[in-house]
């Protein structure tokens, strides 16, 4: 009797488990396209994706292109080397008319092995110095933080420093605070293939958040399902995380030790990717996959469509775990469009939507 209460109780468990994990990837959704204005692609691209899109205070935007993709899911071999080819475009928001320009990167660092993912601006003011920091997923399978500095009279990127760490193993965005210093998201805790299908299957939490400083890596946050976009408040006091499988955004309070507590978490329902802050509104904008689903059909062969939308998030002037939060969705699609969007950058009544493998559009937010 008992031996039959127990296997009905293992049994239900698992029948709940997958009736959820069918639900999160959002068979059930049906996409009914809208955008914000007029909407046109970028030109100066390679149709080799635009993972993440990060744009400075005066309106240049650094994008990274030739994500190297882990192979724990199914990848479109077009996608894949030796196809693909990191690379860092530069798209001006104030002559939005004109190409994206791909950046020389120059330095003493395995070129031929940089494949960008997750990337993030450094702007000191005090030397009048512009750094890119971009979360590289290096062909050894050791992922790294490679910082470069940015030549405005040539247009290119001079290296400057890799960062390597214990706690720098499975990276998906990073946020600069520093010079040299950065918070940077973990997706998920294995890095061999059977691991992370264990916890893409599973849906474990297992996700972190870390810092580096001064040649030091501490992870800083944990508990969270496949976190992804990691941004900052423009006063630097909160820290915003992402999660994929979980679809909220995790708000953290910055301690003056860099450590982080958490105040508030924002369900979205919906398959989040890259933060992207509003320096001038402290909006946020995220790039999501609105039927996961979709996504990882586009993964695995890149003529599928993928569902792409954009939701900004304005919390008000201050953050607590009862605050009201203004969310709007200005833009979505099925794929006919934009294909398995990742990340939305906004400037000044204009987006840069990129996204996973295709194109990037340019729009007009003439309504949101």
């Amino acid at each position: 009797m008992i031996r039959k209460i127990v296997i009905g109780v293992v049994l239900a468990v698992i029948v709940n488990h997958v009736a959820l994990l069918i639900y999160s990837m959002g068979f059930h959704k049906t996409i009914y396209k809208h955008q914000p204005g007029p909407c046109r692609y970028v030109t100066g691209l390679a149709d080799m994706g635009s993972e993440d899109i990060t744009v400075t205070s005066t309106g240049l935007a650094f994008i990274s292109s030739g994500e190297l993709m882990r192979q724990d899911m199914s990848i479109d071999p077009a996608r894949l080397p030796p196809h693909i080819k990191g690379r860092i475009y530069l798209f001006d928001f104030n002559n939005p008319e004109k190409d994206a320009v791909e950046l020389d990167l120059n330095g003493d660092f395995e070129r031929k092995h940089f494949y960008p993912h997750g990337i993030s601006i450094y702007e000191d003011s005090d030397l009048g110095e512009l750094r890119i920091f971009a979360v590289n997923h290096h062909i050894s399978g050791k992922d790294r933080i490679e910082i470069f500095k940015y030549d405005e009279k040539k247009r290119s990127l001079n290296h400057l420093k890799t960062v390597m760490g214990k706690t720098i193993y499975s990276v998906n965005d990073v946020v600069a605070v520093g010079p040299e210093s950065f918070y940077y998201t973990n997706d998920k805790y294995f890095v061999n293939k059977w691991g992370r299908v264990f916890e893409a299957m599973t849906r474990v939490a297992w996700g972190t958040v870390g810092f580096y400083d001064n040649g030091k890596d501490s992870i800083v946050a944990t508990g969270l399902c496949f976190a992804n976009g990691i941004n900052i408040s423009p006063d630097m006091r909160h820290v915003y995380v992402s999660t994929t499988f979980g679809g909220e955004v995790f708000v953290y309070e910055r301690k003056g030790d860099n450590s982080l507590k958490e105040i508030k978490q924002i369900k979205l329902y919906s398959g989040l990717d890259n933060i992207e802050v509003d320096m001038h509104t402290g909006d946020l904008w995220l790039g999501c996959h609105p039927v996961l689903h979709t996504l990882t059909e586009h993964m695995s062969n890149i003529s599928n469509p993928g569902g792409s939308q954009v939701l900004r998030l304005r919390l008000g002037e201050t953050v607590t775990q009862s605050s009201n939060v203004d969310i709007t969705e200005v833009f979505v699609d099925d794929g006919s469009i934009i294909n398995s969007q990742t990340v939305a950058s906004y400037y000044e009544g204009k987006l840069l939507i990129g996204t996973l493998f295709g194109k990037t559009a340019f729009c007009e937010v003439k309504h949101a």
